[in-house]
């Protein structure tokens, strides 16, 4: 079934009137009532850059630190048009973002899609197939889309003349993540599908000048991967973020100035979380109603951060692409030569 008819075939809850907090509930309805997508895309920046939990994307949505972000939106008179448009639609946003990075203009899109029936599609087998669907539209070379899954995307960049492309995580959020297991993923209007390529923006900001070294990049940007871990939890009382810090002495944080969001003695090698937070669609999470806090949700114990290093990579590594790119011919710029990998809750998986 195609994203049209699934989205169709969804019920009209808003009659309802289901809360998602204070700040959701006022952000959707500003972003249905606005005229058009350009004030769409200002009201979501403007939640972005105070209740997002990544760093990264906060800065981003007010251009800070030289992070530049990309919005491309899908509302309901797109998906009126039919499933091709949606299509060719998604697939010139995609063309259109990588020609910007290429360029060092985008180190970051967000493809929101700000549509009425899913602010209150709650975690479902449809919810599941409607985000594979919109996945399938824009990641097509390794459609079809399947749940705990991790898919990268390519961001190019050009460097002196040459043509590289670094590994961009992508995650789906959506609305009714709003007091789940998954609460972190939480955005107004609807669902959205987020990618940011640290390697890319740490290679802009030295290609500009605006660090010393490829180093002082990733030590940068480091710092903001750490504070984010942990920084859920917006909207709910008394509840802590579905990810949260291991705590390692050994192995603790170098910098003498620690973030005041990180605790002492926090790991720079490991994390956990209630899924693997490099997952586009974690299923369970996905699929089924959960609650913040629920004993019974797996937690991830092993997820890693130590691919923050300038160190260089083998091709066929994991970690190929992030900090050091892959360089490829100018005919290239909307290739994706990182493959999906799938997401194991175990220490032996090192991503």
């Amino acid at each position: 079934m195609g994203i049209v008819s699934l989205l169709s075939a969804l019920p009209d809850l808003s009659h309802e009137h289901m809360s998602y907090g204070e700040d959701l509930d006022r952000i959707n309805n500003a972003l249905f009532e606005a005229p058009d997508k350009e004030k769409k895309k200002e009201i979501l920046l403007s939640w972005i850059k105070r209740k997002q939990p990544c760093m990264l994307g906060r800065l981003a949505s007010s251009g800070k630190q030289h992070i530049q972000l990309s919005i491309y939106i899908v509302d309901d008179n797109d998906v009126a048009r039919g499933q091709d448009y949606l299509r060719r639609y998604l697939q010139t946003c995609r063309k259109k973002w990588k020609q910007a990075c290429s360029r060092g203009d985008s180190d970051a899109v967000v493809y929101f899609f700000n549509v009425r029936k899913l602010v209150d599609a709650p975690p479902s087998d449809k919810l599941v197939a409607i985000f594979k669907q919109f996945s399938n539209l824009l990641f097509n070379e390794y459609a079809p889309v399947n749940t705990d899954v991790i898919y990268t995307e390519a961001a190019p960049l050009i460097q002196n003349g040459a043509l590289y492309l670094y590994k961009a995580g992508i995650n789906f959020f959506h609305t009714t993540a709003h007091n789940t297991a998954n609460h972190d993923r939480r955005v107004p209007g609807g669902a959205l599908i987020s990618i940011n390529s640290v390697g890319h923006y740490a290679n802009n900001i030295l290609r500009q000048g605006l660090v010393k070294d490829l180093d002082e990049a990733i030590k940068n940007v480091q710092r903001l991967a750490w504070q984010s871990i942990g920084n859920g939890g917006i909207g709910l009382e008394n509840k802590r973020s579905t990810s949260w810090h291991t705590i390692d002495p050994d192995n603790t944080c170098p910098h003498p100035a620690r973030p005041s969001t990180v605790p002492e003695h926090f790991s720079i090698k490991r994390y956990a979380a209630n899924y693997h937070t490099d997952v586009l669609i974690p299923d369970a999470l996905t699929r089924t109603v959960t609650l913040v806090g629920d004993p019974l949700i797996e937690a991830w114990e092993w997820l890693t951060i130590e691919y923050f290093t300038s160190t260089q990579y083998a091709l066929g590594s994991i970690d190929f692409g992030m900090f050091h790119g892959y360089p490829v011919d100018h005919e290239a710029i909307y290739f994706n030569p990182f493959p999906p990998i799938k997401g194991v809750n175990s220490p032996t998986l090192i991503y």
